[in-house]
């Protein structure tokens, strides 16, 4: 064997150790990025259902609150109504959500909304 030969041996187990240590932090990086993109996936998913538990809890309140005689603006009976079409969106992609407690409140927000808002504005245009 001479000197070149030596030489190339040495070379090519340098850079095959090399290029097995750039391969390996490829693929170290392509499964941390996965990870990144599993746990971002992950809290969306969580952040998305704490939207529609968050707006189940309002809407019950506020149902409560009617139901006690309470009197709200307009504005807050508009929040309601977008609360409720937020949990029914969330409920509507996620069938596994406990759904129903809020059927009832959700039509009777409606059903005064409609009233007070008809009541407010004689020429019409229910909610």
């Amino acid at each position: 064997m001479d000197t070149n030969s030596i030489v190339d041996i040495i070379v090519a187990v340098v850079c095959s150790g090399a290029f097995f240590s750039f391969a390996q932090f490829l693929l170290t990086r392509f499964d941390t990025k996965k990870g990144i993109e599993k746990k971002v996936d992950m809290l969306a998913e969580q952040l998305a259902e704490h939207k529609a538990t968050l707006a189940r809890t309002h809407i019950l309140r506020f149902a409560d609150e009617l139901r006690n005689g309470t009197k709200h603006s307009d504005e807050y009976f508009r929040q309601q109504i977008l609360d409720i079409d937020t949990y029914n969106n969330y409920c509507d992609t996620h069938p596994n959500f406990a759904n129903g407690l809020t059927r009832m409140a959700s039509e009777y927000i409606r059903e005064e909304y409609r009233k007070e808002y008809l009541s407010n504005n004689p020429e019409g245009g229910a909610a």
